[in-house]
């Protein structure tokens, strides 16, 4: 599954933000929009396999009106700036998992639910939307596998990332653009975990690949390690 946000930037300021009325479901198809930075905008995702429905809060705000599944991802979403709680509700309405981060005007954030359901986690990355110089893109790596220790990502005639560990970011980083094949190694056995064929990094796109699922998925989960590309701008 692709995801992209550059095509799907939600930019109506709703229940995240309380700034109006508009329902923040409402997909106004608008573009990142680099002149107007007077808020914060995140990304929200729910990478915790096994975890079930899963809603998102800006402290007592609710982001998405319907409830993200493992795999899913929405935004950009508005945010108030400042000291804000982000947490994550189960479908009973408990928390399972908070964070507190600040956020400043004109910011870029992506905000994961990761981890095993037992012990799920909330993590943030900023994100950095940059243009690249011609014919060339921007890719960063995210290790969000709960079992694959340290992984090595690799392309013919170039490394991504050596040894990332569970919740580690690489930066963006400007590469040709272009068809990719990614081979996911584990670092500790040189095991290949996966590998990912003409996986296309357009001109002038940011993107985030992040792994997920298990290498060995537990009695009844069928979340086996993969990767995910999302298309940031």
């Amino acid at each position: 599954m692709k995801i992209n946000f550059f095509s799907k930037l939600l930019l109506c300021t709703g229940a995240a933000l309380l700034l109006s009325s508009c329902d923040i479901d409402d997909d106004n198809n608008n573009y990142y929009n680099p002149i107007d930075q007077t808020i914060a905008r995140g990304v929200i995702a729910n990478v915790s396999p096994n975890s079930g429905d899963l809603y998102f809060y800006a402290d007592a705000n609710l982001v998405n009106n319907s409830p993200l599944g493992y795999n899913a991802a929405e935004g950009y979403y508005g945010f108030y700036t400042g000291n804000r709680v982000l947490s994550v509700k189960n479908t009973a309405g408990n928390i399972v998992a908070s964070d507190t981060i600040s956020l400043a005007a004109g910011q870029y954030f992506s905000a994961f639910a990761v981890n095993t359901f037992d012990n799920i986690e909330l993590v943030t990355y900023t994100d950095s939307l940059d243009y690249p110089a011609a014919n060339r893109t921007r890719v960063r790596f995210i290790n969000l596998s709960p079992d694959a220790g340290g992984i090595t990502i690799t392309a013919p005639n170039l490394t991504f990332a050596t040894d990332l560990g569970f919740k580690e970011s690489t930066s963006f980083d400007e590469v040709e653009s272009g068809n990719y094949t990614i081979t996911f190694t584990s670092t500790a056995t040189g095991e290949v975990l996966f590998t990912t064929t003409a996986t296309e990094l357009n001109n002038g796109g940011n993107y985030t690949i992040y792994t997920k699922g298990f290498v060995t998925p537990p009695a009844g989960s069928n979340d086996t390690f993969s990767s995910e590309k999302l298309r940031n701008y």
